[in-house]
C-alpha cells in the first residue's frame, strides 16, 4: 500500500546541535544621548570663534581669554575624541571644516584683491590677531589672525552650516534650493551679524572697518561668494554626508523629497 506522508514538523534544532537552544539575537536600543552631546559640542566650537570677536569688540570678554580658556580646550577635547572614540558625525565635521576653509579662501581671493590691489578698504585681520596673542606686532597678528580666520571662522561656519543643513534635510532638496539656502545663511546670520557687530559696538568701526556704501557692498559680495562655494561643496559631498547623519530630517518637505530620491546614477538638471 502507498503510504501518505504526514505533515513535516521542522526540528527546532535543525540549524544547531541537538540539545542546544537556538540563540535569538536581541537588538539593543540605540541611544542617541552621546550623539546629541557631541553634535552640540561641535556646534559650540563652530560658533565660538565668531562670537569671540563680537565679545572682544563689545568689550565683554577679551578674545585671548575666550580662546585660551574655552575654544582651544574644546577643540583639543574634540580632536582627542575623534582619534580615540570616533563617531560617524566626525566625518560630517571634517567635510564641513574643509569646505568652510576652501570657501573662505575663495572669499579672500576677492577681498584681498580689493584691499591690497585696489585699496578700497582696509584689512582688519592682522589687528584681530593682536587681540589673540596680546601684542601689537602686526606681522605676528597677521599669522595668528589668518589661522583663526580659516580654521575658526571659515571652518566653523562650514561645520555649523553642514550640521544644520543635514538636521533640516537640505540634502534632499534641489540643487537650486541648496545653493539658495547656503547663500542665504552666509547673508543671515553671518554677514548681518558682522555688520551688526561693527555698527552697534562702541568702537566697532575703529577696531574693524568703517561702514560705508563701499565696505557694505564689498563685504556682502564676499559673503555671497563664501555661501555659494560652501553650497557647492555641500552639493558635492551630500550623498556621503547623508549616510553619516543619524536622524530623519526635521523639515516635512525634505522628508517627502527624501523618499523620492533618484538613484545614485541619475543626474539632476
Amino acid at each position: 500500500m502507498l503510504s501518505i506522508p504526514g505533515p513535516t514538523i521542522p526540528d527546532v534544532h535543525e540549524h544547531g546541535p541537538p540539545g542546544v537552544p537556538e540563540t535569538v539575537p536581541v537588538r539593543k536600543p540605540v541611544r542617541h544621548h552621546w550623539t546629541i552631546t557631541r553634535i552640540f559640542m561641535y556646534l559650540a566650537l563652530a560658533a565660538l570663534p565668531l562670537l569671540a570677536i563680537s565679545a572682544q569688540v563689545f568689550e565683554i570678554v577679551p578674545m585671548n581669554t575666550t580662546g585660551a580658556l574655552v575654544i582651544i580646550p574644546l577643540a583639543v577635547t574634540l580632536a582627542v575624541l575623534c582619534v580615540f572614540a570616533p563617531h560617524p558625525v566626525d566625518r560630517i565635521v571634517g567635510l564641513g571644516l574643509g569646505w568652510g576653509m576652501f570657501a573662505c579662501l575663495a572669499y579672500d581671493a576677492f577681498r584681498l584683491d580689493t584691499v591690497y590691489l585696489l585699496g578700497l578698504w582696509g584689512d582688519f585681520i592682522p589687528k584681530m590677531g593682536t587681540w589673540l596673542h596680546s601684542g601689537t606686532d602686526t606681522r605676528t597678528g597677521a599669522i595668528v589672525g589668518y589661522v583663526w580666520r580659516y580654521f575658526g571662522d571659515g571652518g566653523g561656519i562650514g561645520i555649523g552650516s553642514f550640521i544644520l543643513a543635514l538636521a533640516i534635510g537640505i540634502q534632499h532638496l534641489s540643487r537650486r534650493a541648496i545653493l539658495l539656502a547656503f547663500v542665504g545663511f552666509a547673508v543671515f546670520p553671518v554677514w548681518s551679524g558682522l555688520i551688526a557687530t561693527v555698527a552697534l559696538s562702541p568702537n566697532g568701526q575703529q577696531e574693524m572697518f568703517p561702514l560705508t556704501p563701499t565696505t557694505l557692498t564689498l563685504s556682502l559680495i564676499g559673503h555671497l561668494i563664501f555661501g555659494l562655494v560652501l553650497g557647492l561643496g555641500f552639493l558635492r559631498a551630500r550623498r556621503s554626508l547623508g549616510q553619516h547623519w543619524p536622524w530623519p530630517p526635521l523639515l516635512p518637505a525634505a522628508r517627502t523629497a527624501g523618499r523620492g530620491l533618484r538613484p545614485a546614477g541619475d543626474t539632476e538638471r
